[in-house]
């Protein structure tokens, strides 16, 4: 597409006409000529007629030149097609909680009891396919932490992973500490400087080889922000021998911890007691880490100043050698 960066700057082009105007009504103004043409401009008196030749070198050739000038001032180019621009994708890596207490059911989703993992893996699944432009990983522990799926823009895929991850394929237990350690140091090497991590859990660390003090101290020198999420209801009724009576299944949850990690690295921590708020904090979650939803985009452009000035050089060499053979007339009259 052909465009001009200063259009403002064509607003110029009538000058010389304004001028010429002005004079030809009677106005004094300054004098624009080419060489050999100041005594031969328009004055006040009847000028003598001129030849069709005298008319192109003293008028219309000056006048291409100024709008020449007045073009390539302008900034003429030619515009191409828009082409998007690579943008650093933020990298999110989602450690899920594989032990066995997320088999406890104290979430209900339309109206029936389910697992606390079976409601974790749909609505994170929600999560990571929203998540478009980013890349997303899955990290799964339990006895020990494990890369499930490594960071990749394939989010479809990353989701149904996620939401065919089963209880028992590490162990029973929560390696958190180690799910923390391999998620940093899955970001050593990333160039991104956008580096999340998404933890989830109903628990606290009691396998693994990364105890609390050093998992906050890896949180807090890594530049890695964490956001921690402790899954599980506050209450629930169970029955017993005696009728039924009300038990606080997150006991074992180790939010004191949790909140120290989220802190420590510039995160938020989240308390998800039943589907609801699961899927409340993942809409925060989307809010604190937005997702770059407009492309940017670049458009090559070339110069095409050399147009116009190449065609004003030519008009200017013209005059010239008009005035040369107007010259070398009058010599030989006067021989």
């Amino acid at each position: 597409m052909f465009s001009f960066a200063w259009s403002w700057v064509l607003l110029l082009l009538p000058l010389p006409l304004v001028l010429l105007f002005a004079k030809s009504s009677g106005v004094d103004t300054a004098k624009l000529h080419f060489p050999g043409s100041a005594s031969r401009g328009l004055t006040g008196t009847q000028a003598p007629s001129l030849s069709n030749l005298q008319r192109l070198r003293q008028l219309f050739l000056p006048f291409i030149v100024w709008c020449c000038v007045v073009v390539a001032a302008a900034q003429p180019r030619w515009l191409g097609e828009p082409i998007p621009t690579q943008q650093q994708a933020r990298e999110i890596l989602i450690a899920m909680d594989l032990s066995g207490s997320m088999r406890q059911e104290d979430m209900r989703m339309n109206g029936q009891p389910v697992s606390r993992l079976y409601a974790a893996h749909h609505i994170l699944a929600d999560f990571i396919r929203r998540r478009q432009g980013d890349r997303i990983g899955l990290i799964i522990y339990a006895d020990s932490a494990h890369m499930y799926v490594p960071l990749t823009s394939d989010l479809d895929t990353v989701a149904r992973l996620a939401e065919e991850a089963e209880l028992g394929l590490v162990g029973s237990q929560t390696a958190l500490g180690d799910a923390i350690g391999l998620a940093i140091k899955s970001f050593i090497t990333s160039n991104s400087e956008q580096r999340v991590i998404l933890m989830l859990t109903d628990g606290m660390i009691n396998a693994g080889r990364i105890g609390p003090e050093e998992a906050i101290l890896l949180a807090k020198n890594n530049d890695v922000r964490i956001h921690t999420i402790g899954i599980g209801a506050d209450e629930m009724v169970v029955p017993s021998l005696f009728g039924e009576r009300r038990i606080n299944p997150s006991q074992e949850l180790n939010e004191p911890f949790l909140t120290e990690v989220a802190h420590a690295s510039g995160g938020e921590y989240f308390r998800a007691r039943n589907v609801r708020e699961m899927e409340r904090i993942y809409s925060l979650i989307d809010q604190l880490e937005p997702v770059q939803s407009e492309q940017q985009q670049f458009r090559p452009q070339r110069s095409l100043v050399h147009w116009p000035l190449g065609l004003g050089l030519l008009c200017v060499l013209l005059h010239a050698g008009l005035f040369w053979l107007k010259q070398r007339s009058l010599q030989g009259r006067a021989l």
